[in-house]
């Protein structure tokens, strides 16, 4: 029995087959870059732009600060997504309120209450987009209103699809002949004011909220409106 031990070989041990890593199912990192975007719009907004952190934010959507940088690289780049995602969907309300309209001082009327009515109904987007100082525009790029228009950024792109529907009106008679720039510029500016402060300052004690747009729509027609017509 002894010798019969003796010969007897131990087999050799079989090398374990690692285990392959499962990729990622298909759209999953998709859905992870719709979920930091939510996160950080529900912070920033919450909590102020400045003071929220990547590992705040990190931590929110369950990722490591490493983790959240295979998605975006800055926070800065994070507020760049969302706002670009607010222009083109403002854009896009331009377009659709003039689709298949007149050339008439109504079509005047729904651009400047249309304007309103998308921040009044986006005030967390909007208040980012429009109400935030932060790195993008502490560091501005000359911008050239004339060059072609799917060379402009996101921002230029939404005020250009409002110029254009403004300068059809000047065109067609309905505006008093004006510089383009000048009036879309003066419609943007009166818009913004109103609704900026209506979001930012909804504890004042403010007169009927459909009023004041009823009146900053008809203050503005009446300035612009071609009086020959």
């Amino acid at each position: 029995m002894a010798s019969l031990r003796a010969t007897t070989k131990t087999p050799p041990r079989r090398r374990s087959t690692p285990i392959p890593r499962r990729r990622k199912p298909r759209g999953l990192g998709h859905e992870r870059h719709g979920e930091i975007l939510a996160a950080a719009k529900a912070l920033f907004v919450s909590e102020g732009y400045e003071t929220v952190t990547t590992r705040k934010l990190a931590e929110r959507v369950g990722l490591s600060q490493t983790g959240l940088y295979v998605y975006f690289k800055s926070k800065e780049e994070i507020l760049e997504a969302l706002c670009t995602a607010t222009f083109q969907e403002l854009a896009r309300r331009f377009r659709d309120t003039v689709a298949g309209t007149r050339l008439d001082l109504g079509l005047l009327r729904r651009l400047i209450a249309g304007y309103v009515a998308f921040a009044l109904e986006n005030p967390d987007e909007y208040q980012l987009t429009f109400m935030v100082s932060h790195a993008m525009l502490k560091s501005p790029q000359n911008k050239d209103l004339d060059q072609p228009f799917e060379t402009q950024g996101p921002g230029l792109q939404a005020y250009l699809a409002f110029r254009e529907q403004v300068a059809r009106l000047v065109e067609a008679g309905v505006v008093r002949r004006i510089d383009v720039n000048v009036a879309t510029q003066t419609i943007w500016v009166a818009c913004h004011g109103l609704a900026a402060l209506l979001i930012a300052r909804p504890e004042f004690p403010w007169a009927d909220r459909k009023q004041l747009i009823d009146t900053l729509v008809e203050t503005l027609v009446r300035g612009l409106e071609n009086p020959k017509r």
